[in-house]
């Protein structure tokens, strides 16, 4: 149990530190206990300021990628919803369908073998 509320902070931290809180900001105001939570939760992190230059789409891209597999499958179908999230960021998605770097059979193997959900 602890080790699931362990991941999901981690999760929450990586969505927080790579502009896509931000992004879904911009689209659609979160309240703001919600958006103080992220706010705590990425203290510390590094900014990028060459990160903060890209379009809103391109974060969201980027921060999807960044979390693994089953976030990138969500950004692919959110890419098919452009009635939901919009064109440019339907758009902007796309690019997690077909031109998502290749991961390694090995790694992914031996990270499915150490969680145990």
């Amino acid at each position: 149990m602890l080790k699931r509320v362990f991941k999901l902070f981690q999760i929450a931290r990586k969505f927080s530190t790579s502009g896509a809180v931000g992004t879904i900001n911009e689209i659609h105001q979160l309240p703001s206990t919600i958006n103080l939570f992220f706010n705590f939760i990425s203290l510390g992190a590094n900014t990028n300021q060459q990160y903060s230059q890209k379009k809103p789409g391109e974060k969201l891209c980027t921060a999807l990628q960044g979390m693994g597999t089953t976030f990138i499958k969500l950004g692919q179908f959110l890419a098919t919803r452009p009635d939901i999230i919009g064109e440019e960021l339907a758009k902007n998605l796309e690019k997690l369908q077909d031109k998502v770097p290749a991961f390694d059979l090995h790694d992914s193997k031996k990270n499915y073998k150490k969680r145990n959900w």
